[in-house]
């Protein structure tokens, strides 16, 4: 990683006084959270130790290979991202993608682009139904109710392709269904500008530009943190841990089964809000072919079709120059599916292309499958507000536990939740907290 002063950004922390000599603060999770907790501490002076329960750092920033992203994929809203000056920091080369290159499939045609149209105008519709009716709903409400008020106004015509609307619009969008997301609070979040972004070399090559840890355990899960005025223990299989401060940055859906455990148990809102917040799921199959099979300059391609299966896909040709394709699923199919073995996913990926684009479509040479709900260090992809909760969940569980331990993370996020970037600037803010607040 880079040494500190190699970022066209200061070592010293703005405004904040440089921790006290011998001062220990464990990371617990190196995704991007963590890591950036990580890099604030250090370049304040602060001795930092990294516990990691997976045997590699990023979390659900995945670079398996340059462009095959297991994880997050695209940079979103550029402007005044963070992320945009890390890639800038180790040379990341990033590309524009281009949702207006976009095509519609049906029964093996690819709609005209009237058809398209009217697509984007009945999600322009049903959002704005949406949104009238949150406003009128009760913290408890669904945003399935609006979805079923909405389907009543339309004609038998254009119920089939609400489905996909709803699917592909939401459901993939938080990784959740429209009965667990909450009706009042589904579009939260700050406005982003400036489009989506794409890493030819991979996500993980932003962690290029933090500092490391001055320990770092990867493969060592916490299985209890005893918190107190006097500092933290984090107990592992081979042995514990102890600081003067820790932050915390696993998962919400690993918070969610009990773990760690925490000693004293957290309460408050921290123990509401990891119980209100939903976590959803999004799976990707990333498939590589010894040809392509497909249109060349789209940017990604939806596919109308009852069963909901496969119903967007990526194209990264006009990204990386590979002949690689990225299908998705979300929600309770995508936790479905995951229970299929790998055969019979690629089987079912094959079945949507070639219905899509013809049976001679080839088979792929290199295939990549996530299952994200089970795995056991993150179960499920990101952060949504479920019915009943509200953004006052996530404030309260980025709210300082005591003046040693704090959480972090995208559901954190109140601006960018669900976001790599919000994830960053979580974890930032984590560690600007500690460096004010330690004695």
């Amino acid at each position: 990683m880079l040494a500190a002063g190699a970022l066209p950004f200061s070592p010293a922390v703005p405004g904040l006084r440089a921790a006290a000599p011998g001062t220990r603060v464990a990371v617990v999770g190196a995704g991007m959270a963590g890591l950036a907790a990580v890099d604030r501490l250090s370049r304040a002076g602060v001795e930092t130790v990294l516990v990691e329960a997976r045997d590699r750092i990023g979390g659900r920033v995945w670079t398996a290979a340059p462009g095959v992203e297991l994880g997050a994929s695209w940079i979103h809203g550029p402007v005044g991202n963070p992320l945009v000056g890390l890639a800038g920091a180790v040379g990341a080369r990033r590309v524009p993608f281009q949702w207006d290159r976009y095509e519609f499939h049906e029964d093996g045609e690819r709609l005209p682009p009237a058809e398209a149209r009217e697509i984007d105008r009945l999600y322009a519709r049903l959002y704005r139904h949406a949104l009238r009716e949150g406003r009128r709903a009760g913290n408890g409400a669904k945003l399935s109710q609006a979805v079923a008020s909405f389907r009543r106004e339309l004609p038998a015509s254009q119920r089939d392709l609400l489905d996909h609307v709803v699917n592909s619009y939401w459901t993939y969008e938080y990784g959740a269904d429209p009965e667990r997301l909450s009706l009042g609070w589904f579009d939260e979040g700050a406005n982003l500008r400036g489009g989506d972004q794409l890493l030819p070399s991979g996500y993980a090559e932003l962690f290029n530009a933090f500092e490391e840890a001055d320990e770092i355990h990867l493969g060592r899960p916490v299985r209890t943190i005893r918190h107190g005025s006097g500092g933290v223990v984090l107990e592992t299989d081979s042995g514990d841990l102890p600081a003067d401060a820790a932050i915390v940055t696993v998962p919400l859906g690993v918070l969610k089964r009990g773990t760690p455990a925490f000693d004293p148990p957290l309460g408050g809102g921290h123990a509401l809000a990891i119980r209100r917040l939903g976590m959803g799921t999004l799976n990707k199959i990333i498939l590589r072919f010894p040809r392509v099979a497909w249109p060349r300059k789209i940017h990604a391609f939806g596919r109308i079709d009852p069963s909901g299966l496969w119903a967007e896909w990526v194209n990264l040709l006009p990204i990386t120059g590979r002949p690689v394709l990225v299908g998705f699923n979300g929600g309770r199919l995508a936790e479905r599916l995951e229970q299929k073995p790998d055969a019979a996913i690629i089987a079912s990926a094959m079945d949507a292309l070639r219905g899509t684009f013809g049976r001679s479509f080839p088979g792929p040479v290199e295939a990549h499958i996530t299952r994200w709900y089970n795995d056991p260090w993150s179960r499920g992809a990101y952060s949504s507000l479920a019915p009943g909760s509200t953004p006052r969940d996530r404030r309260n569980l980025a709210a300082p536990v005591h003046q040693r331990l704090l959480l972090a993370g995208e559901a954190c996020s109140v601006e960018s939740p669900a976001m790599v970037h919000g994830a960053y600037r979580s974890g930032v803010a984590a560690a600007d907290t500690l460096l004010a607040t330690l004695p």
